[in-house]
């Protein structure tokens, strides 16, 4: 029981120190999948020794290509970089170990070319695992695969063998001959890195991306380029043996880069497989079989380089094709969230994509629109505020500004917008029609006199200083009135306040209808009192004169004034904006106070005279109607000396 008892001590004592040391070569994770590790050793071993065997075939020792490379780098390229030396050893021991121990090939320095060749192609291209897994095919990717997998990483295996030759003294070994051997060792490596590695990088590509109907199709087309093929190597034809490279082109435009690569390894095989067995173009232009065969290696190459770079230029496009459509999607999905019109614009003003919610009312085509066709659907008062909106390119809300809809009608929108990169901006074009409609209306109703409908003091200065612009820009003058109902107090006490407020009304409507909105504005000013400021009369007595006449010609009772009627009182004034002595550095509100301020002076003068009756305000002092002073203390205002209103 004992010796059982210390006999399993004794196991276990064994076996602890080997468990835990198998538990720690498991979590170094060193090993890849067993697998995947007997399946390429299989393929990499294969090949080595078919090519081989192939290049001591009749008598002849070059190579055809050399097809162990691919297997290897793909092995890389899909493994984690910690199973890279256990892939490297078994392909040493399965490729060279055989060869030595059977046929007595002992491994040589030329050894390491494939091996450096395979190890700096995956170094560099191992962290694009994008490419890789074929998840991206753009050109930088293939170009990089170009550089590192078919220039750099066989021109080192070249200089490798090269070295070999010279140190095993196989054969010549000056300069010429040295740099020919570093030649056909570059040949025979690049040839196979290039055709078959990205055949089976993308292999699975064929079976799962095609339809059936796909699959026939490209095998049509490569039936074509092996009997093209087959005929140039048969007639020696040149031309033929360019045209081979007609097939892959269609199936890279009509299948992809993916597709393309198979039907070029095929391609490849044809021409490589009749010049080694002495037929075709390459072989007719020289006596040497070796010179032939390099000279098809080039020519394989050269194609090679010219397809991928077209088939991944084409992928380039494809994929910025896709991102266009996924930023129109995008681009539609805000639209439809927001309500809003979504614009993208180029640094020329140019509209390139327009996405609304459907419920806009603008008439904007798709796609492309120029800036001057655009423009002509803004109002052409507000094209200020778009040509600062694109030259500025400043981020926030712009000022609001019109836009006709498909009706003729103008609705009110403010774009935001932020510039990115290359020029182009993004904008929100969004609808404020409604939000304008009640601001507007907010702020008639605050510039407005409730009773009267006319502007309010508000309203006249916000109006008069328009009015006071349109006149300088003209060179018009400008003239105010003050207008004071006769007796208005009277009319009150002995009608009543609803009276005296119809009456008010009536007075409005006449004043409301002088003329036309543009140039001209009449207000409530306050009480019994309004005032007008209107630009372009040439006759401001004259046309104080039809004022009044048209009060009197409503016919309103008023038992206490001499003529039976309500009859108004009428100050005027004018002056001429560019008048540079009085208004030079004057902003338009100051100088607007200053006519009315004057209209309300004569005002005083007409009330002085006995009333219904108009005066002017001159400009010379000797001509100057001031009836106002017989009625006022010397250094006041004429207001302070009647009181709070007139009638007082």
């Amino acid at each position: 029981m004992e010796m059982s008892t210390g006999g399993q001590l004794t196991a276990t004592g064994f076996a602890g120190p080997f468990e835990r040391a198998r538990a720690r070569l498991a979590a170094a994770d060193l090993f890849p999948p067993v697998g995947h590790l007997l399946g390429w050793t299989a393929a990499v071993a294969a090949s080595s020794y078919a090519l081989r065997w192939l290049a001591s075939f009749d008598g002849r020792t070059f190579t055809v290509v050399w097809l162990a490379a691919a297997p290897q780098l793909v092995a890389l390229l899909t493994s984690r970089r910690r199973h890279w030396p256990a892939y490297l050893l078994a392909f040493a021991v399965f490729q060279y170990g055989p060869a030595w121990l059977v046929l007595g090939q002992r491994p040589d320095l030329a050894a390491l070319s494939t091996l450096t060749a395979v190890v700096f192609a995956a170094s560099m291209l191992h962290s694009d695992q994008d490419w890789v897994r074929g998840r991206s095919d753009s050109l930088r990717s293939w170009r990089r695969f170009v550089l590192y997998g078919v220039v750099a990483g066989p021109a080192l295996a070249g200089v490798i063998g090269a070295i070999s030759v010279a140190v095993g003294a196989r054969g010549r070994t000056d300069a010429g001959a040295l740099a020919v051997a570093a030649l056909m060792w570059y040949l025979t490596e690049a040839v196979g890195i290039a055709f078959v590695t990205p055949v089976l990088l993308r292999w699975r590509r064929y079976w799962r991306r095609y339809s059936g109907r796909a699959l026939l199709t490209s095998a049509g087309f490569l039936s074509l380029m092996v009997a093209l093929g087959v005929v140039a190597a048969v007639e020696s034809n040149f031309v033929l043996m360019f045209l081979t490279g007609v097939p892959a082109l269609l199936v890279l435009i009509e299948f992809g880069i993916a597709a393309a690569f198979l039907q070029m390894a095929v391609g490849a095989t044809v021409v490589l497989s009749t010049t080694f067995a002495g037929i075709g173009p390459f072989t007719a232009a020289t006596d040497s079989p070796t010179l032939a065969m390099m000279h098809a290696q080039v020519f394989l190459l050269a194609g090679y380089a010219m397809v991928v770079l077209v088939a991944a230029a084409l992928e380039e496009r494809n994929r910025l094709t896709a991102l266009d459509h996924a930023s129109h999607e995008v681009y539609d999905l805000v639209a439809e969230l927001t309500g809003d019109l979504v614009l993208v614009v180029d640094a020329r003003g140019d509209i390139l994509h327009n996405a609304s919610a459907g419920t806009t009312t603008l008439s904007l085509r798709p796609g492309r629109i120029a800036y001057s066709e655009w423009q002509r659907h803004v109002h052409p008062d507000d094209l200020h505020v778009i040509a600062q909106r694109v030259s500025a390119g400043r981020p926030g809300a712009s000022l609001p500004f019109r836009v006709r809809n498909r009706d003729g009608s103008w609705a009110w929108f403010v774009v935001h917008s932020r510039r990115a990169s290359r020029g182009l901006s993004a904008a929100i074009l969004r609808d404020v029609t409604l939000e304008h409609e009640v601001h507007a209306s907010l702020t008639d109703m605050a510039n407005s006199d409730a009773l009267t409908g006319l502007a309010n003091r508000r309203g006249l200065s916000e109006r008069a200083r328009g009015i006071w612009s349109r006149a300088y820009e003209r060179d018009q003058p400008l003239t105010a009135l003050f207008v004071d109902v006769d007796h208005f107090k009277a009319f009150n006490d002995c009608f009543g306040h609803q009276a005296g407020d119809a009456c008010l009304r009536s007075v409005a409507d006449v004043l409301a209808h002088l003329a036309d909105p543009d140039s001209c504005v009449a207000s409530r000013y306050g009480g019994e009192e309004f005032a007008v400021v209107l630009a372009g009369c040439e006759n401001p007595y004259t046309f104080a004169e039809g004022l009044s006449s048209a009060i009197r010609a409503l016919r309103i009772p008023h038992p206490a004034a001499p003529s039976g009627v309500v009859t108004v009182s009428v100050g005027v004034a004018t002056v001429h904006p560019r008048d540079g002595v009085l208004f030079r550095g004057v902003d338009p509100d100051a100088a607007v106070g200053q006519l009315l301020d004057r209209a309300d002076k004569a005002l005083y003068a007409a009330k002085a005279s006995g009333r219904n009756s108009i005066s002017v305000y001159r400009d010379d002092p000797a001509n100057r109607v001031l009836i106002g002073e017989q009625i006022h203390h010397a250094g006041e205002r004429p207001r302070q000396a009647a009181g709070s209103g007139h009638d007082e």
